[in-house]
């Protein structure tokens, strides 16, 4: 079986957490965000791109009415610690985490919750997400997403969105109203999508969390992912 490399996750990220228009500038990929947060929003360096002016990517940031914000992958070491030295900060290293999906489909977590399909958000999936703080902004990232997608919902739970590009699935704002937790919500859903994810022939599924996020991290490890790719941001503190 093909693992998918980092540039396939990559990939998959932005196909399946959509940005609302992609720019490409003098040798740099430029998200456009529309408010959307971090990661439809930041700079990455184009494939084989060398010598990209760190100034141009700022300029056309705030050309679209952004802070600049960089993201960092392993193969960035060289800008990584030009930004640095340019008073770029750290901010929010993330994980993405992978698995087959037939080993996530052999090790079921107890299914405890009726999950239900949505193809659209539902009101009561709506207040589930404000209550996470995933807000309209981000309900529209889903909406722009031209892959085939669903939403999953664990009745008045917890819910989670799930899209997939080139045979993998990866799974987004996974919210649990804190009534919830700890109850086993969050495993079903993840189950479901990986049920789902089957059914539109993927091979493998995916899921993005801050480092810092151990709760998260931990759920989606005893599951049998593993760290497939990672990358940080970096931003001027002043900004």
């Amino acid at each position: 079986m093909h693992y998918p490399t980092q540039t396939d996750l990559f990939n998959a990220v932005d196909a399946t957490w959509a940005p609302f228009a992609l720019h490409e500038h003098k040798g740099w990929l430029i998200r456009e965000g529309a408010g959307g947060g971090q990661r439809v929003s930041a700079a990455t360096l184009l494939t084989n791109t060398k010598d990209a002016e760190i100034s141009s990517a700022v300029t056309k940031m705030q050309s679209l009415g952004q802070t600049p914000l960089f993201m960092i992958r392993n193969e960035n070491a060289t800008l990584d610690a030009q930004l640095d030295a340019l008073g770029y900060s750290i901010v929010d290293p993330v994980v993405i985490l992978a698995a087959p999906l037939d080993k996530l489909l052999s090790n079921p977590s107890k299914q405890t919750h009726t999950v239900s399909v949505l193809d659209a958000p539902s009101a009561s999936a709506k207040k589930i997400w404000t209550a996470g703080g995933i807000d309209q902004v981000r309900l529209n990232i889903m909406a722009r997403v031209m892959a085939p997608k669903n939403i999953l919902k664990a009745g008045n739970m917890g819910v989670a969105f799930v899209a997939t590009h080139n045979g993998i699935a990866m799974v987004h704002a996974v919210e649990v109203l804190a009534s919830h937790r700890r109850k086993g919500v969050a495993n079903t859903l993840m189950y479901k999508a990986t049920q789902w994810a089957k059914d539109q022939n993927c091979a493998w599924m995916a899921v993005l969390t801050v480092r810092a996020n151990i709760p998260a991290k931990t759920l989606y490890e005893h599951s049998g992912m593993i760290e497939a790719a990672a990358y940080h941001y970096r931003r001027k503190a002043s900004d």
